[in-house]
């Protein structure tokens, strides 16, 4: 019985130790990848940032540094009072960016990317874009689950998208919902009927419609897992504005 009782406690700590190192590096590797993204956002923005109330102009992007880093990139996504700020790319199809990083070395996080059927990105009527839900880091869009509640999207409803011109596009959220990764409807790049693809954008909708349906000129769609179910997918709907 003493023996039994030795195996069993040294069994005991075996796996204790075996799941503490685990641990450890699950807890090492969210920290290299902040690291990494905190990396990209020091190295490529400057911060300009003179009124605390204009989240529009709170930085400048070294546009010509990223460019050469990588000619993928078509533009800077940001989500003022969020972790969302990172540089946009578009590959040659939907997986090379899931786990490479800006720089195209390998990278969990992967890189946040605009569909590569858009053939014209952010003045297509549909911009599909993608990013992981990391959700231990709240790293890249992880945070869009957040949008499940209304008092969080009136509080983070502009998105700003920066192009390597200097300009920056506004965005308003009108909708926030789940769908299944195999819908043809809200990651349609091409929308040849655009009211059923304003209809898709409603149906399931969380949050409420504030939005005239003839004014829509312009859509982001931003998609990520839910990390409930594998087909499953969060969605994001912003419309163009001008201010």
């Amino acid at each position: 019985k003493k023996a039994i009782r030795w195996l069993l406690t040294v069994l005991l700590v075996a796996v204790l130790g075996y799941c503490l190192y685990n641990i450890y590096l699950i807890s090492m590797e969210f920290i290299e990848m902040d690291r990494q993204i905190e990396a990209v956002q020091g190295q490529y923005t400057v911060d300009t940032s003179s009124d605390e109330n204009d989240n529009s102009d709170k930085f400048e992007i070294k546009w010509q540094q990223l460019l050469e880093t990588n000619k993928d990139v078509i533009g800077w996504i940001y989500i003022p009072n969020t972790k969302i700020s990172y540089p946009v790319v578009q590959g040659k199809n939907n997986e090379m960016y899931l786990k490479q990083g800006i720089d195209g070395k390998y990278a969990k996080t992967g890189t946040i990317f605009a569909d590569s059927s858009n053939l014209n990105p952010f003045f297509d009527f549909n911009t599909v874009i993608y990013g992981h839900n990391l959700m231990n880091n709240s790293s890249m869009f992880s945070e869009l689950a957040k949008y499940k509640k209304q008092s969080f999207a009136d509080e983070h409803q502009m998105i700003y998208i920066y192009l390597p011109d200097n300009s920056c596009l506004k965005y308003k959220v009108v909708s926030f919902h789940k769908v299944d990764a195999l819908s043809t409807g809200v990651y349609d790049t091409t929308v040849p009927d655009k009211q059923n693809f304003i209809s898709s954008m409603k149906s399931g909708n969380k949050l409420e419609w504030r939005f005239d349906d003839n004014d829509i000129s312009s859509v982001i769609t931003l998609s990520t897992c839910t990390n409930v179910k594998e087909n499953e997918r969060y969605i994001l709907h912003a419309v163009m504005v001008d201010a």
